[in-house]
């Protein structure tokens, strides 16, 4: 009877023992676990949509395998046209900006049998820990939201108008990069014949005296492709 227990007992642990070092159970499809969602979600990605993003990439070990961190610059791509491997093009659609998210992803929608070199085995389930900076479309136009509007309005901006406004210029995820509040003295120009960027040049256009908006633009009718420092390349902007 004691040995029927021991045998029993040795039994159970070493089923417990395999159980704890069982591979990864394979996944048919992506598993996406949301760690953090913002507030508002003022935009979600869709496919065709430029986005920017941070990443961890690790095996299920925890053991990572890459990080846009450690090259300190985001990684910029547009989603669905296959620049991707096909589990993140499908992941990153429906994100909104500042959104966290847990993606896993099976070898099939990965690197496959084939694997990536000396960093991927074949057949490997990848995890990817990331974090939604910024989205865009190439066909995106100006956005202005109006968020005060003075009682009386005598007169509006037109082309050629000498103006002087106040601003705080913020990327999508709320990142700060200017502000005429911080250097205490208004920004002063002509609207509508090229001292501003594009998009301002049409932003302002119509405002009252006193008035307030949120002006949204694109890359290409704000700072483009070189950008106007490190943060600004490639990022839609918000102005207000």
């Amino acid at each position: 009877m004691i040995k029927c227990a021991l045998g029993m007992l040795t039994l159970s642990l070493l089923v417990t023992f395999a159980a704890c070092n069982a591979p990864p159970v394979p996944l048919d499809d992506i598993l996406i676990e949301k760690t953090f969602v913002p507030e508002q979600c003022v935009r979600a990605v869709k496919v065709g949509d430029f986005v920017r993003y941070h990443y961890i990439g690790m095996f299920p070990d925890g053991k990572k395998f890459d990080s846009s961190y450690d090259r300190s610059s985001s990684y910029n791509v547009f989603v669905g046209k296959k620049q991707l491997i096909e589990g993140m093009d499908k992941a990153l659609v429906g994100m909104c900006v500042n959104e966290r998210s847990l993606i896993k992803i099976p070898p099939h929608l990965a690197y496959g049998k084939q694997g990536y070199g000396d960093i991927i085995p074949p057949d490997s389930i990848l995890h990817f820990d990331v974090l939604l900076l910024d989205v865009w479309n190439p066909d995106d136009d100006v956005q202005i939201n109006t968020y005060y509007t003075p009682p009386n309005c005598s007169r509006k901006v037109e082309v050629s108008d000498f103006v002087r406004y106040h601003y705080n210029g913020t990327l999508l995820d709320g990142t700060l990069f200017d502000s005429s509040h911080t250097r205490m003295r208004t920004y002063d120009t002509y609207v509508g014949i090229g001292w501003l960027i594009a998009g301002m040049d049409q932003g302002l256009l119509g405002m009252c005296v006193g008035e307030r908006r949120i002006i949204t633009m694109p890359p290409s009718l704000g700072y483009g492709e070189n950008g106007d420092g490190q943060c600004l390349q490639l990022s839609q902007g918000h102005f207000f």
